[in-house]
């Protein structure tokens, strides 16, 4: 009877781990002092974080992000490399989402490229929303640059080598 109630107890810290807030992070490796910094402010608040390397870029955002029913590619990704920094954001909204923008940029480890997991997104392959919301980035930039009022958020997505 202990056995099972161990073994249940050890499956639904799994539920739990897939349903808790997590953030995957790419080109924001861990021993650089940008993708310390990134992991430091998450793991404070509680959130964890998942490194996303170039061999990934083929899986679906639902996998990456760790939902139920999602599997890693099985092909090798053979597509363009993008070189940006890009955070996925899985299971944190609301209060929890301006807290940890807030404490980002307190940190000075704001990531220019970012986004929510949603029903939409979380089918495409990686690569294709870090490329997609790179050019949305880019296409803002731009057209606030033409804009008298320039907001200080708006900013293009650095490259990884721009620290």
């Amino acid at each position: 009877m202990a056995k099972k109630q161990a073994k249940k107890a050890k499956g639904s810290g799994k539920a739990a781990a897939q349903n808790g807030p997590v953030a995957a992070l790419y080109h924001l490796d861990p021993g650089t002092p940008k993708g310390d910094a990134v992991r430091s402010v998450l793991a404070a608040q509680g959130i964890r974080a998942k490194t996303v390397g170039d061999e990934m870029l083929g899986d679906p955002v639902g996998a990456i992000a760790g939902l139920p029913g999602f599997k890693h590619s099985a092909k090798p990704f053979t597509g363009e490399v993008p070189d940006v920094e890009f955070l996925l954001l899985h299971n944190v909204a609301g209060e929890r989402l301006n807290v940890l923008l807030a404490s980002l940029r307190e940190a000075d480890a704001s990531v220019g490229c970012k986004a929510q997991v949603t029903q939409y997104n979380r089918l495409w392959p990686f690569a294709t929303l870090v490329k997609e919301v790179s050019r949305e980035h880019q296409a803002m930039a731009a057209a606030a640059a033409g804009n008298a009022i320039v907001s200080d958020d708006v900013q293009d997505c650095p490259r990884k080598d721009s620290e």
